[in-house]
């Protein structure tokens, strides 16, 4: 197959700090062996260019005697050692972490610990597809990195106000401000008067401030109290499991938006063959989970698919577990980590196609400032539609019509999945931190379902075939109903379950951010008006999800599989949702594992039929609900 070149972009520049085989020099079909290299690719942007325009504070960084704002990160790429791949993919790291050896390869976490990019069950690889991991994010503390500049008004660093989400598990004197990781933003000024600490029970109530004379930034070590910019203390301690908000001065803003500019220009960098002697590809697409599905939501809302000669730089895109946000990635003092605090990126637009915000008069959408549109493909698990956000990317935003998908777009729900993927053996706590859901966590893998939706996105834009219809709830067919209704069905037909109080629920609303947010300039505390839709897919009579694409496990109702699982009494606030996952309820007689495993394989075989898992990854569906049943069947010995 012949190659299609560009001239390659400017002011991208590759070093090479390691380069050997990868995986021991095994060949993955047909492409044979590859080669695994690592190293800093260099940026030089400039500002007057248009295509930057929407990069808050770009004008404002240090230029180069050219005029140019340079800054670097990290990278890792595994391609044919032959050169031979025609495929890219750019891999989104999550806060410093590589994606798509897992998520895509199946890598397992013990093989990951041993080396971070283990080739798993090589999906990707065998397929041709060259996998480049660019370092994104300027405050990660381990793993891919960016060192992006710094914003400077007449040479001197700026400060402005930061905003810190905190709810803490247990009972305690002080904690950190850091949002998911370290304190980006240590305080410029401990004493500040302006400072301001507020609480609240739920995200639907009223923050209350507390008087600032009663806490201070400071953490306690060995019973003194001792100044700290990176802790707060109250007096009287701050309470399990209720919701704090810390407004604060910073200094030293940097321009988090370089890096969408990296993700951009290292991609089109490598697609042009101007990488590290690898070649040139004909197709490049992203994918990102998570953190980093919005960070490619955020991408697309900002027009970033041109490359310096006009051309595309994305073919294809897969945005995971996103919901209908972006994020905290290009607005003064902005966090990357940060997730669930009203600030720039939970704004109108949530979904591609251009409508209408009847709450504000708004018209506009994710994909309107695209020159070249990628074909998108979209999946959620139904976390992120219980997070109050994910129906948003295919209904309005009032909840009062379905939306018309593009035609570029496909969008998926995953039924009755979390966020963090199955969990077996049963349990219902965090290896990592000890925290506590009330119920046993979600043991549906929908793994098969990833994998098949990015091949099915690669079949898309090789021109190879079509991808199956998007699954999601919608008004129109019945399906997508408010949280309350799921809830009250749960509460009818399983009293005995703890549930969350629909009441206290939050979500994405109206917010007043101050009036230089158009410049990324952010008001904090945002100012909270109406809610947006919040809407999930309505359940079966054996409480599992009616719409999307139902594994085996969920269409046999082999117990019930939720994606909310209210907190628990141990960590505070029972009747809000803990973080990221779900819940597994068994049944109490489990079928026979014959007649079951006779059904899954007939509910994997439509599956496989209808072009929603692989072929070859019907008996890893198999195996995945035997697994699941195996489990049943020992929560019903016990």
């Amino acid at each position: 197959m012949g190659r299609q070149t560009h001239e390659p972009p400017a002011m991208v520049q590759w070093d090479v700090a390691m380069r050997r085989e990868y995986a021991h020099g095994q060949a993955f079909g047909s492409w044979g062996p590859f080669e695994i290299i690592e190293g800093r690719v260099h940026y030089a942007v400039d500002p007057a260019d248009t295509r930057n325009h929407g990069i808050v504070d770009l004008t404002l960084a240090p230029r180069d005697n050219r005029g140019l704002v340079c800054f670097s990160g990290d990278y890792t790429l595994v391609a044919p050692r032959d050169g031979l791949a025609t495929k890219l993919l750019i891999d989104v790291p999550n806060r410093g972490r590589r994606l798509t050896f897992s998520a895509l390869n199946r890598a397992s976490p013990a093989d990951l610990l041993n080396d971070p990019c283990a080739p798993g069950d090589g999906f990707l690889f065998r397929r041709g597809i060259a996998v480049a991991c660019i370092g994104w994010q300027w405050d990660v503390v381990a793993g891919l990195g960016l060192d992006a500049p710094e914003v400077l008004e007449n040479g001197e660093a700026v400060e402005g106000d930061v905003v810190c989400r905190i709810q803490p598990g247990s009972d305690r004197p002080f904690v950190s401000f850091g949002q998911l990781g370290e304190v980006t933003y240590p305080a410029v000024d401990p004493d500040d008067p302006e400072a301001k600490l507020l609480v609240r029970d739920d995200d639907n109530m009223p923050p209350v401030e507390i008087r600032r004379g009663s806490w201070r930034f400071a953490r306690e070590r060995d019973g003194r109290v001792e100044p700290s910019d990176r802790h707060v203390h109250l007096d009287g301690g701050f309470e399990k499991g209720r919701i704090y908000t810390l407004v604060y001065r910073a200094s030293g803003a940097r321009v988090t938006g370089c890096g969408l500019l990296a993700l951009r220009d290292a991609a089109a960098s490598l697609r042009a063959g101007a990488g590290p002697d690898v070649g040139a590809f004909r197709h490049t697409y992203a994918f990102g989970a998570s953190q980093t599905g919005r960070v490619l939501r955020h991408l697309l809302r900002l027009g970033l698919n041109t490359d310096s000669s006009g051309g595309p730089v994305f073919d294809g895109v897969h945005v995971h577990i996103a919901g209908g946000q972006c994020g905290d990635f290009n607005h003064r003092f902005a966090q990357p980590s940060s997730a669930g605090v009203p600030a720039a990126g939970q704004r109108f637009p949530f979904a591609g196609p251009t409508s209408r915000d009847s709450l504000t008069g708004a018209e506009d959408g994710l994909y309107a400032r695209l020159d070249h549109m990628p074909k998108v493909v979209i999946t959620n698990t139904s976390w992120e539609y219980w997070r109050g956000d994910a129906a948003l990317t295919h209904v309005a935003p009032d909840g009062e019509r379905d939306l018309q998908l593009h035609p570029k777009e496909r969008n998926f729900l995953f039924a009755g999945t979390h966020h963090v993927n199955g969990i077996l053996p049963p349990t219902n706590t965090f290896a990592l931190t000890g925290e506590k859901a009330r119920h046993s966590f979600n043991a549906v893998n929908h793994t098969p379902l990833v994998r098949a939706a990015f091949a099915n996105l690669v079949g898309w834009v090789e021109e190879e075939s079509v991808p199956p219809p998007s699954a999601v709830p919608t008004l129109g067919g019945g399906t997508l109903v408010s949280r309350r209704t799921v809830l009250d069905r749960f509460a009818l037909a399983r009293p005995d379950l703890a549930r969350l109080d629909p009441r206290r629920l939050g979500g994405l609303c109206v917010l007043d951010l101050g009036p230089e947010v158009g410049e990324g300039v952010c008001a904090f505390p945002a100012r909270e008006g109406a809610p947006y839709a919040r809407l999930v897919s309505d359940v079966d009579a054996t409480l599992n999800e009616m719409a999307g694409i139902r594994l085996p496990d969920v269409a046999l109702a082999l117990g019930c599989h939720s994606g909310w699982n209210p907190r628990h009494p141990d960590h505070g606030a029972p009747e809000l949702p803990a973080i990221f996952v779900g819940f597994t309820v068994f049944p109490d007689e489990p079928p026979p594992v014959e007649l079951f495993e006779k059904r899954a394989r007939e509910v994997a075989e439509d599956l496989v039929e209808a072009g929603y898992v692989l072929a070859e990854d019907l008996e890893l569906v198999v195996a995945n609900s035997l697994r699941v049943h195996r489990a049943a069947c020992q929560a019903s010995r016990t």
